[in-house]
């Protein structure tokens, strides 16, 4: 009769480091959220005008995004990749120059903070699709190798594992088009700085589309194989890291002292 009921106490402490961990993210995006609503306040103005500001609401937005993911699929093995993700996101935008950005009048359009907010949403969705993706690869190398069997019985099935994948591109695929498409009519109106067309970050943005409308069109129309349309999802999210990290000239706000409003294609 002991025997029997080892397995079920593993399992049961299990869930319950499961449960606490999730708790615990929770706990974490409240006083993440709350941290940058008072920054927002205390400055007056959005919380992404600094390459510091927006690695940490990022990660704000990939840890919400597991945990809205892990409701719809059950997929706690995939907080080890997001969560770390987050911490390094957290960890590089503490290490960021401490600059203070004065009321630039960019800041306050609407089409502005949409262009922003729409890009690193659907970098969330990238991220979590990549570590959907990782997890898809080692298991399938696990029942390839028939080894590490135990492993395989913490996973989820590599359908679910497929479909979660997907539907995660899927939605952040469109938040990208926004974001790019409004970035491009803002620019077009004026007001960006000269050579924003060719600017490294607009064309690395425009290939990055192309990788995950990519990664859409070879699932729906050329129907690759599960694996070989994961390998897209590790290069994307490589390219997302050159994305926020490439040097630029059009995007970015001037370094001004507090309270001044800079001339808006300065």
């Amino acid at each position: 009769m002991g025997n029997p009921s080892e397995p079920v106490s593993s399992e049961n402490r299990r869930h319950a480091w499961i449960r606490a961990g999730t708790l615990g993210a929770i706990a974490g995006i409240g006083c993440h959220v709350s941290a940058i609503g008072y920054r927002c306040i205390e400055l007056h103005r959005a919380p992404f005008a600094t390459a510091g500001e927006s690695l940490s609401l990022l990660a704000v937005l990939l840890v919400a995004a597991y945990l809205v993911a892990d409701r719809l699929w059950r997929i706690p093995a995939a907080g080890t990749f997001a969560l770390g993700i987050g911490f390094l996101l957290v960890l590089f935008a503490g290490m960021q120059p401490s600059t203070e950005v004065g009321a630039h009048p960019l800041l306050e359009e609407n089409a502005i903070s949409l262009h922003i907010l729409a890009i690193l949403s659907a970098f969330a969705a990238f991220a979590l699709a990549f570590t959907v993706a990782v997890l898809y690869l080692i298991e399938r190398r696990i029942l390839r190798r028939k080894d590490g069997l135990a492993w395989r019985r913490r996973l989820p099935p590599l359908g679910l594992l497929e479909r979660a994948s997907f539907a995660l591109v899927a939605f952040g695929f469109p938040l990208l088009s926004l974001g790019i498409l409004s970035g491009i009519v803002r620019a077009a109106g004026g007001g960006m700085g000269p050579g924003w067309l060719l600017d490294p970050k607009t064309i690395l943005a425009l290939v990055l589309w192309g990788v995950y409308g990519t990664f859409l069109v070879s699932r729906l129309v050329l129907r690759w194989t599960p694996q070989r349309s994961a390998w897209i999802l590790v290069a994307g999210l490589l390219l997302c890291g050159c994305v926020l990290g490439v040097p630029t000239a059009t995007h970015r706000f001037p370094v001004t002292s507090e309270g001044a409003r800079p001339r808006s294609g300065g």
